[in-house]
């Protein structure tokens, strides 16, 4: 495959990525959606933010966009940061599920930045 095929499946794994945190996290932030168990505030906000960076970062590594690529390491190493504060400082306070999540989110980003890194 042709370097542009994986910059756009990379590209369409980011919006999907980015649309189900600004989704899930705005229902939270909306009041629409209470999850059955203990929210930290701050981390859906970081989720929602991350996921609009993550829809912009997707339009700019379907147009092979220098940007896109630095896009992909700040949602990268904020992921695995975010989680290893999560599994530290917070781990009496935070859900199971959403150190389940962020691992998702930080694994997957990891092999995006892989492909980037490699195709653009």
């Amino acid at each position: 495959m042709s370097k542009l095929v994986y910059l756009r499946i990379v590209a369409a794994v980011a919006v999907v990525m980015g649309a189900m945190a600004v989704v899930a996290g705005g229902k939270v932030l909306a009041g629409i959606s209470q999850p059955d168990y203990h929210v930290l505030p701050w981390l859906v906000k970081y989720n929602v933010l991350m996921g609009v960076i993550s829809l912009i970062t997707a339009g700019l590594l379907w147009f092979k966009n220098f940007w896109g690529k630095i896009g992909a390491v700040v949602i990268t190493v904020g992921h695995i940061i975010v989680l290893l504060l999560l599994l530290t400082i917070f781990s009496n306070e935070v859900a199971q599920h959403s150190v389940n999540a962020m691992t998702v989110r930080a694994t997957v980003w990891i092999l995006l930045l892989a492909f980037v890194r490699k195709n653009l």
